[in-house]
C-alpha cells in the first residue's frame, strides 16, 4: 500500500470513529432518565368492563419511551421524554378517538404523576394519570379528574398492569 493511501485512510477513519463513539454514548443516561423504566415491557391489562395489552419500549438512545396501548375499547399511543431543563417528564398521548393530551409529570413519593396543563377557560378542571403500587411485575394506573384545582381527585379509570409472560 502506498504511504498516501495509508495517510488517507487514517485521515478519514479518525472522524468516523469519533462520530461512532458519540452515537454509542447516549445523552440520556442519567438516573432521571431511568425513573420510568419500571413501565418498559409487555403488559396484560384489566379494568372494570375491559382488558387489553400495552407494550412499552425505550427508543432513540434511551431518550424516548414509546407506548402502544391496545384495549378492548380503545387503541392509542404515547411518547414520553425527560426534559432536563424543566426537571420534568413530558408525554403526548393520541388515540383512535382523535384525543390529543399533553401531560407533564414527575415522581411524587412512591408514585409517578402526570398532569394536563390547566387551560384559561376551565382553570379548575384538570386531568392526571397516576402510576402507583409499583412492583417489578405489576402496578396500578389510574386516570383522575379534579373540578376544584386539585384539592380532590375523582377516579375515572383504574387499570391493573401485570407483566406479560
Amino acid at each position: 500500500m502506498s504511504k498516501y493511501l495509508i495517510l488517507l485512510i487514517l485521515l478519514f477513519s479518525a472522524p468516523l470513529q469519533n462520530t461512532l463513539a458519540q452515537q454509542n454514548n447516549s445523552t440520556c443516561n442519567g438516573p432521571e432518565y431511568s425513573v420510568l423504566d419500571f413501565w418498559v415491557g409487555k403488559w396484560d391489562l384489566t379494568w372494570e368492563g375491559g382488558s387489553g395489552t400495552n407494550e412499552i419500549t425505550k427508543e432513540y438512545n434511551d431518550c424516548v419511551i414509546h407506548e402502544n396501548f391496545k384495549g378492548s375499547n380503545l387503541k392509542g399511543m404515547s411518547i414520553s421524554s425527560y426534559v432536563e431543563p424543566a426537571g420534568t417528564w413530558r408525554q403526548i398521548w393520541v388515540d383512535e378517538e382523535n384525543s390529543f393530551l399533553d401531560l407533564y409529570g414527575k415522581k411524587d413519593g412512591g408514585n409517578y404523576i402526570f398532569h394536563t396543563t390547566p387551560n384559561d377557560e376551565t382553570p379548575n378542571i384538570q386531568l392526571q394519570m397516576v402510576f402507583s403500587e409499583i412492583k417489578p411485575d405489576s402496578f396500578i394506573w389510574t386516570w383522575q379528574r379534579t373540578d376544584n384545582g386539585g384539592d380532590t381527585w375523582q377516579d375515572l379509570w383504574k387499570i391493573s398492569y401485570k407483566r406479560a409472560k
